[in-house]
């Protein structure tokens, strides 16, 4: 009997060794879960155009006032600065309609009285607009509204037509472009435009059971990243916060995204802009996270975003700020303009499962769609459970049967 009641014994260890095995492995379960954001970079329209109110004689008379209204549209996205040169000339047209300058004859014999209210003229051949040129807008007076054919030309001018060619240049307003022209802002009377500013945006994990407060349709966490030009810089702040009661971890990792419908070489530019030439450094509390390509794919020494990157572990009801900043490079053409490119961030939230046996609060919760982590552990904990038991069973009848035997 005692040979018996040892064995029975033995079971009963090897079941409650096994359950308490099983109780430990639940503890330490660990659950993630997931949201999506789907964040918008887009590119700038970088345009503008000379309004011209001017028709063309057949030939000038001398003292002969010619109107010619001659303004600067700004029909891009942007604000920019504007300068604009005029070239005179006297000539005939040939037979194929082109304009063929004679060069005997002076120029200067075309009289222009020119704008200095709105426009500066700096000795360099360029009438400089003296103040910026906002996006849809057009300049506030024109540069010149007509121009007259000297007293002083003789007859050598007669029959003959005249040209005034105005051309024009420009560069965005914001970032100091304007030292590619070898001039100042305070140059030109204007103050240099204030840097873009940046919209803080935010991630919320709330819990277990209502996860992150983002959707990949609704949130973009790009705010500042809009209306860009080769060889900008922004920075982007983003607030991410743990609402729950429970400490844990939050990750980041980016995945590609569907881009609108477009055409298949836009498609290509947008592969190249998010690959190649946008960079973007996520930096939290000085702590450089990742420093590469947006789309987080490897590019060069750059780092990968297609893995998780930890934002570190966060405390109940704690917050962390993200410091985005976003680089693009100075050799992008204009064949980027106007295009729009999406990136799709996921955040993790990953913890321990806490129960009854270990640290933390025992929460009863349903397990979110995707997560099947509980799901899965109760049920190996069960069949761990069943079959400890059928062990155990099987032991004490094969004792019992020796020792009837006996």
């Amino acid at each position: 009997m005692k040979s018996l009641s040892k064995v029975r014994k033995t079971g009963v260890a090897i079941f409650a060794a096994v359950l308490c095995v099983s109780a430990i492995q639940t503890v330490r379960s660990a659950w993630n879960i997931t949201g999506k954001t789907g964040n918008l970079l887009t590119m700038a329209t970088y345009q503008n155009r000379i309004m011209e109110e001017y028709e063309t004689p057949a030939y000038v008379e001398p003292s002969q006032k010619i109107s010619k209204i001659v303004n600067v549209t700004n029909t891009g996205t942007v604000d920019t600065l504007v300068r604009v040169s005029v070239d005179k000339g006297f000539g005939m047209r040939g037979a194929d309609g082109s304009f063929v300058k004679d060069t005997s004859l002076d120029p200067e014999m075309i009289e222009i009285t020119f704008n200095n209210t709105w426009w500066l003229e700096r000795g360099d051949g360029y009438y400089y607009y003296k103040e910026v040129l906002k996006a849809g807008e057009t300049t506030k007076e024109p540069l010149m509204t007509s121009y007259t054919l000297s007293k002083k030309a003789g007859n050598n001018y007669r029959g003959k037509e005249a040209q005034v060619l105005v051309g024009m240049e420009s560069v965005q307003a914001a970032g100091g472009a304007v030292s590619l022209w070898g001039v100042r802002y305070q140059d030109l009377g204007i103050s240099a435009p204030p840097a873009p500013l940046s919209s803080e945006t935010q991630v919320n994990y709330l819990g277990r059971e209502q996860g992150f407060d983002v959707s990949e349709s609704k949130t973009d966490l790009f705010a500042s990243f809009k209306n860009l030009l080769p060889g900008c810089s922004r920075t982007q702040k983003i607030k991410v916060r743990n609402s729950s009661y429970n400490k844990v971890e939050l990750m980041l990792r980016a995945e590609a995204a569907d881009q609108k419908k477009m055409s298949k070489e836009q498609k290509r530019l947008i592969k190249q802009l998010l690959d190649k030439y946008a960079t973007i450094q996520i930096k939290s509390g000085g702590r450089v996270l990742y420093n590469g390509s947006v789309s987080g794919n490897l590019s060069g020494k750059g780092d990968s975003m297609k893995q998780d990157i930890s934002l570190g572990e966060f405390s109940a009801m704690s917050t962390k700020n993200l410091t985005v900043k976003l680089s693009l490079s100075p050799k992008m053409d204009n064949q980027y303009q106007k295009l729009t490119g999406k990136v799709r961030w996921i955040f993790t939230a990953t913890g321990e499962e806490a129960s009854a046996g270990g640290s933390g609060v025992s929460t009863a919760v349903s397990p979110k769609t995707g997560d099947n982590t509980r799901v899965q552990m109760w049920f190996a904990l069960f069949c761990t459970s069943a079959l400890a038991l059928i062990v155990a069973l099987r032991i004490g009848r094969r004792a019992k049967k020796a020792q009837e035997e006996e």
